[in-house]
C-alpha cells in the first residue's frame, strides 16, 4: 500500500575526496570534486544510533553510500560540527526522522536541562521543515505513531506526516520498500535509486523479488495509507 510522503524541510550534503573545506560536515574525502548527498538521517544517541547506523548501511547498498549522510560517519574531522550539520540539511533531498520508543519524551527531559542543553534532533527538523524538504519519520520496532500533544510546538507538523516502519524482524524488507519510497517521491534519488541496481549483481533477483511481493504489496497489510 502506498504510503504519502509529505514535503517539509530536510536536506544533506557528503562531499568527496580532496574536497573537504574547514566547517564542512556535508563534505567527505573523494577522488574528484563535492557532491550533494540526497538522503539525510536524523537520529537520537541509544537505541536510535544503532538503528541509524544500519539503516545506512542498507540504503547506502541502494543509492551508494555518497548518498546517504549520518552524522557520526559523515562529520569530517576537524571540521565545524554545527556548520557541517546545517549545510547538509540545506543540501539534502530528504530527512528520515528515527523514531525509537519513548523518543517524544526526550524533549521534555532535555528541556528541563542546563541553559547549555542544546538539542540537535529538534533542531535539524526545525530546520528541514523551514527549507520546506521531504521529511518522512520512520518508526522502530515498539515505537507508537506520533502524536501532536506530545511533540514541541515547531514539532507538531511531524504527527501529521505520512511515516515509515523499520522493524528489526523485517530490515531488509523494510529498508527494500523504503528505498522505492525514496525513489518515487525525489526525481534525483529515484535516478540514483534505478543506477545503483543496474550496477548490482542482484538486480535480476531484486526484481524477481518485488514480483513476488517483496515491495508494496507485501507492507501494504501494514503500512496504513494514513494515520490521521
Amino acid at each position: 500500500m502506498d504510503a504519502m510522503l509529505c514535503r517539509t524541510s530536510t536536506s544533506r550534503c557528503i562531499g568527496g575526496s580532496d574536497c573537504v573545506p574547514q566547517g564542512t560536515a556535508s563534505l567527505k574525502i573523494r577522488a574528484k570534486g563535492c557532491q550533494v548527498v540526497h538522503i539525510f538521517i536524523n537520529y537520537r544517541k541509544g537505541g536510535g544510533a544503532y538503528a541509524a547506523a544500519l539503516l545506512d548501511a542498507l540504503l547506502s547498498e541502494r543509492f551508494g553510500e555518497d548518498q546517504v549522510f549520518r552524522a557520526a560517519k559523515s562529520v569530517v574531522a576537524g571540521s565545524d560540527f554545527a556548520e557541517s550539520i546545517l549545510k547538509a540539511v540545506s543540501e539534502c533531498q530528504v530527512m528520515l526522522v528515527v523514531v525509537d520508543p519513548g523518543w517524544s519524551d526526550k524533549f521534555n527531559t532535555l528541556k528541563g536541562g542546563s541553559p547549555d542543553t542544546f538539542d540537535w534532533v529538534q533542531k535539524e527538523i526545525e530546520e528541514a521543515f523551514r527549507l520546506n524538504r521531504i521529511v518522512v519519520p520512520v518508526l522502530l520496532s515498539g515505537a507508537d505513531r506520533l502524536r501532536q500533544d506530545d511533540l514541541p510546538a515547531p514539532l507538531v507538523r511531524l504527527a501529521f506526516l505520512q511515516y515509515l516502519r523499520f522493524d528489526y524482524r523485517n530490515v531488509r524488507q523494510d529498508s527494500i520498500y523504503m528505498a522505492e519510497q525514496l525513489a518515487r517521491v525525489s526525481p534525483s534519488i529515484g535516478d540514483r535509486y534505478v543506477a545503483q541496481l543496474r550496477r548490482s549483481s542482484g538486480f535480476r533477483s531484486f526484481l524477481l523479488a518485488l514480483g513476488k511481493g517483496l515491495g508494496r504489496e507485501q507492507r501494504a497489510d501494514t503500512l496504513p495509507t494514513s494515520h490521521v
